[in-house]
């Protein structure tokens, strides 16, 4: 996942890796998990920039958003 951070309009972009958890349409937050233990966060929507997923590794009825994205 990658997120606009800091405040406008100096802002910068960084790359998370690990999981999506919930999506709350009321707040327009996501939880994710990065890996790596760290703590849960929650993040707002209208901070993304990019958002994927690996295909290799879901489910059949899983959504593509909620794994954990592999570096090339």
């Amino acid at each position: 996942m990658d997120v606009e951070c800091g405040v406008r309009p100096d802002t910068v972009l960084h790359r998370l890796y690990g999981t999506v958890t919930f999506f709350d349409s009321g707040t327009g937050h996501v939880g994710f998990s990065p890996t790596g233990g760290h703590r849960a966060i929650a993040l707002p929507v209208h901070r993304f920039v990019a958002l994927s997923g690996d295909r290799r590794r879901r489910g059949h009825d899983e959504v593509p958003a909620h794994e954990p994205v592999d570096e090339p």
